[in-house]
């Protein structure tokens, strides 16, 4: 049998495309527009634009940035610029680390949703894949170790600028130096409120 287009099909049809524009059109203003290619915007020029088109709050973006402007108290536009950069380069390491969490959670959703019994040899290579899950992500932990390398830099050009040298400021000398040593204790003197105003 063949298929016809009556009226009464039509309509239908026509019915059903409008529902399916009105639900397409409350998707879209569920959340912002975000183009295909953005995922998590680690090498963005406008980190403030990128925040808005990922979603994300814009007002924690913009107390983030205040944190560093307000804590390391930038004396000249050299040093602002830097301490800028330090806030734009912490921001995407903690989106950074989201977004490695995201990629993991759904790996581990797609390993984990399985409909049928697993037999003892499947069971045993599904364990292997979770426990792969969390150490393969070379490419996020690339991008994480090369932020975190910004700024180890981005400190070091800080102390140049308002003191003349970097202050021997590298991240194997913090580790490894007697000269660092003294600032162990730094987070302990945080969190009992010495430097609370």
């Amino acid at each position: 049998m063949a298929y016809q287009l009556t009226e009464k099909r039509r309509e239908a049809a026509r019915a059903n495309l409008k529902k399916a524009w009105a639900a397409h059109r409350a998707r879209r203003a569920a959340r912002p527009e975000r183009p295909p290619h953005l995922k998590h915007a680690f090498f963005a020029r406008d980190l403030r634009q990128s925040v808005i088109l990922l979603g994300e709050d814009v007002e924690e973006y913009d107390a983030h940035l205040a944190r560093f402007l307000n804590a390391l108290a930038p004396a000249s536009d050299r040093e602002r610029r830097i301490v800028v950069r330090l806030a734009e380069s912490t921001w995407r390491l903690l989106r950074g680390y989201q977004a490695r969490a995201h990629a993991q959670a759904r790996k581990l959703r797609r390993l984990l949703d399985i409909a049928v019994p697993l037999t003892l040899k499947e069971t045993r290579g599904l364990a292997f894949c979770v426990v792969e899950n969390f150490e393969n992500d070379r490419y996020l932990l690339d991008r994480l170790k090369f932020w975190r390398e910004q700024l180890v830099w981005l400190f070091g050009r800080f102390f140049a600028a308002r003191t003349g040298s970097d202050q021997g400021f590298r991240l194997e000398s913090a580790a490894k130096s007697k000269r660092w040593d003294h600032w162990a204790d730094f987070y302990d003197r945080l969190e009992a409120g010495e430097f609370r105003f």
